[in-house]
């Protein structure tokens, strides 16, 4: 990440947004280049290091998940197709069929498992590497489930996993000063940038006008 933004000729301090599993890379960044980051706003992100605390049943701790077989892989292409459809609907024609062809080829998705499959170690890395260095973040929660969740998990295990991860939240809002917790109700995890853009921009620019 760090050399892409070089390449790009973007200069630092940056304001870091990231979403669910990048949420591990953002606290990365921070413990690596600290100053070199003014801000991060979380987008229903994970902060890896610190959800075992705050989801006590067995079933939603961080664990190794197994990348499913080429066939499982294709059948997950086939079935996303409707998703992104809705999800990139307003955006520009060139652009949003672009995202989607991408989003839509078996090597997306497999990459996309097995970048999942290994997120217990994140924690352990995160944790391994010491504090995160806090700086001013803006952390948005999606309260809204996936659909694919509702077809995996029980209702009661979904209430307590988003109960947890308001908690954890929360938690990482205030453990920083000049951060700021917010809830999104209208939006879902994966789809949190589509379903509130508006809310998401106006909590980029929040931050910026903050730490400038």
């Amino acid at each position: 990440m760090r050399l892409l933004l070089q390449v790009a000729d973007v200069a630092p301090p940056y304001v870091l947004a990231a979403h669910s599993l990048g949420g591990a890379y953002a606290r990365r960044f921070l413990q690596l280049f600290p100053d070199e980051v003014a801000g991060v706003v979380y987008l229903d992100s994970f902060a890896h290091e610190e959800w075992d605390i705050h989801h006590t049943d067995e079933r939603l701790r961080l664990k190794p998940q197994p990348v499913p077989g080429a066939l499982m892989v294709r059948l997950i292409t086939l079935l996303s197709r409707g998703l992104y459809r809705k999800m990139f609907a307003a955006w520009p024609g060139e652009l949003r069929d672009a995202l989607i062809a991408r989003h839509l080829t078996v090597d997306a998705q497999r990459a996309g498992a097995l970048e999942r499959s290994n997120q217990h170690q994140w924690g352990e890395e995160l944790k391994g590497a010491g504090p995160v260095p806090g700086k001013p973040a803006v952390v948005l929660t999606a309260p809204g489930i996936d659909a694919a969740l509702r077809l995996t998990m029980p209702k009661r295990l979904l209430q307590e996993m988003t109960e947890g991860k308001i908690r954890m939240h929360q938690a990482m809002a205030a453990s920083v000063a000049h951060s700021e917790h917010r809830i999104l109700a209208g939006a879902k995890h994966s789809t949190i940038g589509t379903d509130c853009p508006d809310e998401v921009v106006q909590a980029i620019f929040d931050l910026w006008r903050r730490v400038r």
